[in-house]
């Protein structure tokens, strides 16, 4: 089972949330994880965090200590993963613009996390420099190269092709910045068109977006429910279209992670009354190991 997990690991790499996000974060440093192809999501609320983390082990979680609780309240928050053997699976690295040195030597030596505090002392470019160091350790983006949102169970998410003198509208089943899926529509499935085929005038909905591409045709598919068309995007394709390819991909697969917690209780854990921050508090000048380790009862 664990031979298993490190070849999932290898091949998917990890996915990557942000747990209430300092504006510069979110503006300077996911947008561009997200243009470098890392899958990235944005968690508004820690009551949402454990639901979804449980759902997705493995996974690294970057948490803001600056908002919603306070630092002993976060200290207790993280030392609580230790208590779910799917959480232990959770990669979390703490980052704050105010925390005090008091309190970054408390998280360093009694906090259990595999990183260190990352403060902003050395500004925004310090802080992603740090977060690709954590992200490249634990080999966040594996041996897959681009994001990719499955779209089959959108019913509006489509291609619509002029071919001839008809337009033809195509199923989107799969969407990344460098291609798509489709689903062929019946009335092309005796003609000619055979991989490397260009399609050209190719009106692709985002949303309420729309862009106009050209592709080719790298594979063809045939499926119990029809044939399928990989299609990869000319190289010639603009980067803004491919931008807005990423961050409807981006946007899509947010929505589908938040909604696979619908109607799930939320962490209601009252994290503020929790000892672990007044015991670490009380040792953190005796000892530069976790004492609580081998005391009976103690929790921690």
């Amino acid at each position: 089972m664990a031979e298993q997990n490190e070849s999932q690991l290898d091949i998917f790499g990890r996915k990557i949330f942000f747990l209430n996000p300092a504006y510069p974060v979110k503006k300077e440093i996911i947008s561009k994880l997200q243009a470098q192809e890392y899958e990235v999501y944005n968690i508004e609320s820690y009551r949402e965090a454990k639901p979804l983390l449980r759902k997705n082990p493995d996974s690294i979680l970057f948490i803001n200590l600056d908002a919603q609780l306070t630092v002993s309240g976060w200290f207790n928050y993280v030392r609580t993963f230790d208590r779910e053997d799917v959480l232990q699976t959770i990669k979390v690295v703490v980052m704050s613009e105010r925390i005090k040195a008091s309190d970054i030597n408390i998280f360093n030596k009694f906090a259990h996390l595999p990183y260190e505090v990352i403060d902003f002392n050395e500004g925004i470019e310090g802080v992603a420099k740090q977060i690709e160091k954590v992200i490249v350790d634990l080999n966040a983006k594996g041996k897959r190269q681009y994001v990719r949102a499955s779209l089959a169970h959108d019913k509006d998410a489509s291609l619509f092709w002029n071919h001839g003198s008809k337009m033809h509208q195509l199923k989107l089943l799969d969407i990344s910045s460098v291609g798509m899926a489709v689903r062929c529509p019946a009335v092309l499935e005796n003609q000619i068109i055979a991989k490397n085929f260009l399609l050209q005038d190719v009106t692709m909905r985002l949303g309420t977006k729309q862009v106009v591409v050209e592709a080719v045709i790298y594979g063809i598919k045939q499926t119990p429910e029809g044939t399928l068309w990989i299609l990869l995007l000319l190289p010639s394709t603009a980067p803004s279209i491919r931008e807005e390819i990423r961050a409807y991909v981006s946007k899509t697969i947010e929505e589908k992670m938040l909604a696979s917690i619908n109607g799930e209780r939320k962490d209601e854990e009252d994290y503020a009354i929790l000892n672990y921050y007044n015991l670490a508090t009380k040792t953190k000048t005796k000892t530069t190991i976790n004492p609580f380790a081998t005391l009976p009862g103690s929790n921690f």
